[in-house]
């Protein structure tokens, strides 16, 4: 089934990867929200890729010889990919367009599309980029697995080619992206680890053995209470030491919010974290990121829950729709809190389900309301 997610309507701070099979055709206009630009970008229909990554202030598109695609800007937009292939072309009108279409032998190629903050040069007509091959990385895909990328490499973000604007070199939104990739991976070595002195370092605490004791009451026991297979004594500390302390990326959730996380992974996959790849999932859902793990069940499951809530199916071309089933199916938590629209969220849910949310599904499904943007 062609995945389309498209996070950042969501104010999520999500990297995620949209995947197909073999490739993701867009059959409509499509448009994407870049908040951290406060604009829309619209990927023309027809537009064919391997892949592609929303982020919250760029694209990043997987690319081979023989697809290609179209982007509008109607802000009119300066637009240029990172690295700069051939065979792209842009045009400074309104709305502005970039048409990009691999060379021969372009296969499982990145590159990153980083609008300008500024309009282009009115005056200018079109500028083409010439020569330059060259790698990015690949996106690899199954039915049950989405793997994110690992690294991407620093970029030079370059303008349409006019004296007015010349080429700068920036950090990137995907660059931040993989680089926040690369702090999660390290956060669950550590708490997979389970020593508590590690944990204690990485967010400079102090170890308190009361609150632990209380965490371990509290929540894990909860957590783990009900699962058919046995969670040794080490696990179980270190979801006490999740729970407890916390790592640099989840520590401003608190307690409560890191032990719901868990619970939204044990929703989602039957199981609580173990291994350090289960914990870097679960850390990745705390900051709204894609788990690479995915379970088909679970997305079916939250597709009937979402036609539940908005009395139709979900489109899963259409972002906000994507956004809510993505949601629910794994509890990705939002990176800014609005409390009054998780209240209006709470109220929407009692109203379809009679009652009030509980469980880690229907916190999940209040998360979806309250921020996916989906409408009935």
């Amino acid at each position: 089934m062609k995945k389309f997610l498209v996070t950042s309507v969501l104010t999520l701070l999500l990297a995620t990867p949209v995947l197909a099979a073999n490739e993701l055709t867009f059959d409509a206009d499509t448009t994407i929200n870049l908040p951290d630009l406060s604009i829309n970008l619209i990927i023309k229909s027809g537009s064919v890729v391997d892949s592609m990554t929303a982020n919250s202030g760029s694209i990043t598109f997987v690319v081979s010889s023989g697809n290609s695609f179209t982007i509008e800007s109607s802000d009119q937009r300066a637009m240029a990919l990172s690295p700069a292939l051939a065979g792209q072309s842009f045009t400074c009108a309104n709305p502005s367009k970039l048409i990009f279409t691999p060379q021969t032998g372009i296969s499982g190629t990145s590159v990153t599309l980083t609008p300008s903050a500024t309009v282009c040069s009115s005056g200018g007509g079109s500028a083409s980029t010439g020569g330059g091959g060259g790698g990015g990385g690949s996106s690899s895909s199954s039915s049950t697995t989405v793997t994110e990328p690992e690294t991407t490499a620093k970029t030079t973000t370059e303008s349409p080619a006019t004296a007015e604007t010349p080429a700068t070199t920036t950090n990137t939104a995907a660059e931040k992206a993989a680089e926040q990739v690369k702090n999660i991976v390290a956060e669950a070595a550590t708490i997979a680890g389970r020593s508590v002195e590690s944990v204690l370092a990485a967010v400079g605490a102090m170890q308190d053995a009361k609150a632990e004791a209380a965490t371990e009451i509290k929540y894990t026991n909860k957590l783990v209470s009900d699962l058919k297979n046995n969670v040794t004594a080490e696990e179980r500390i270190a979801i006490t030491n999740f729970i407890n302390y916390g790592t640099p990326t989840t520590k401003i959730l608190g307690a409560g919010e890191r032990a719901g996380v868990i619970s939204s992974y044990k929703s989602a996959f039957g199981k609580v974290p173990t291994t350090a790849t289960e914990w870097s999932d679960t850390i990745k859902i705390g900051n709204g990121r894609w788990p690479s793990e995915t379970n088909a069940a679970a997305e079916t499951k939250a597709a009937a829950e979402f036609k539940k809530v908005y009395k139709r199916s979900a489109d899963m071309k259409q972002a906000n729709d994507n956004a809510a089933v993505t949601v629910i199916s794994y509890g990705l938590r939002p990176t800014a809190r609005n409390l009054n629209s998780e209240k209006a969220a709470i109220k929407s849910f009692k109203a379809v389900y009679g009652h009030n949310p509980v469980s880690a599904l229907a916190w999940d499904i209040v998360r979806a309301i309250a921020y996916s943007g989906a409408k009935r």
